[in-house]
């Protein structure tokens, strides 16, 4: 486990921001105030050099939910059903950055990371990421956090294994088993990209993970699961459970997103689009009373196969 925390903490302060970041990073400063206790950067906007090229994924840690929001209703949603999201952005004479960020606080952060069922967890968050706002103290607990949530993920996928597979095919094989949880269809390819992206950090993870008890061990070219019939067919089953449990509660988050975004039902119609292809223009009443459109909106997009 400590060589698992030494690769999350170094994970978390290695690496270039991309510029332009800061703007957004005092915004969220300015908004939650003292109860702001660190800012992480993921997904593909962390690759790039500056912040203009994309939507930026950030994950906001607050200290205490009535503390943040100062509204007991986000308060409660943020609580039930994690994380709240909401859409910021930064525009000034010459440029506009805009990002989509996550809030939650550490300790539900780190159950969440270690909930047996919670794959919006365990997919995100045990991939790179990067500190850009938060002191020392806060180092060790989000490593922790994100430790737990690659453990679970290794060892929920590692009983699907087949045959002998490299570092890179374990996760693939884990991102398009989770991408099917999921209500936007993913291209087969886009898991052997993000893996890609990071030639050095999954190998490294896959090293450590193999040390402990997930159900995987090294070989001469690669990796080959030690789990049993029974194990196997009980992780089958479980994750065609996650298919159905998953898409449930990304249109639950869907639905929540259109109220606590500005121009939500917009971000539901592109979000669909960047993923499938399918639009579907939202109309000035949908606009108006976003999460009672937000069901018809899905409802119209499925039918034009913008979701699976």
């Amino acid at each position: 486990m400590n060589a698992l925390l030494t690769l999350m903490q170094e994970d978390l302060q290695s690496g270039a921001v991309p510029s332009g970041l800061e703007h957004l990073v005092d915004a969220l400063s300015h908004q939650y105030g003292d109860s702001l206790k660190a800012v992480l950067l993921y997904g593909s906007c962390r690759r790039q050099q500056n912040a203009l090229d994309g939507l930026a994924d950030l994950l906001v840690v607050v200290s205490d939910y009535r503390k943040a929001y100062g509204k007991r209703l986000l308060a409660w949603m943020n609580r039930c059903l994690p994380p709240n999201v909401f859409y910021l952005e930064y525009r000034d004479e010459t440029q506009v950055m805009r990002s989509k960020y996550a809030v939650i606080t550490m300790d539900q952060f780190r159950r969440r990371c270690q909930a047996r069922s919670d794959h919006y967890f365990w997919a995100r968050f045990c991939q790179p990421m990067r500190l850009v706002f938060g002191g020392q103290e806060v180092v060790r607990p989000l490593a922790e956090a994100r430790a737990l949530a690659a453990i679970n993920y290794a060892a929920r996928i590692a009983p699907l294994i087949e045959n002998e597979v490299t570092s890179s095919q374990f996760w693939e094989t884990a991102l398009a088993t989770t991408y099917r949880c999921e209500l936007r269809p993913e291209p087969p390819e886009n898991a052997t990209r993000v893996i890609a992206h990071d030639p050095d950090y999954w190998p490294q993870l896959t090293a450590v993970l193999a040390s402990l008890p997930v159900s995987l061990k090294p070989t001469g070219i690669g990796y080959a699961t030690v789990a049993t019939g029974a194990e196997r067919r009980r992780a089958r089953w479980m994750w065609r459970l996650r298919a159905i449990s998953g898409k449930l509660f990304n249109l639950a988050r869907l639905f929540k997103a259109a109220g606590t975004f500005s121009n939500g039902i917009d971000y539901i119609a592109w979000k669909v689009e960047r993923h499938s292809s399918v639009r579907v223009e939202p109309t000035d009443t949908m606009r108006r009373y976003p999460r009672l459109a937000a069901w018809g909106l899905i409802w119209r997009m499925w039918r034009q196969g913008g979701f699976k």
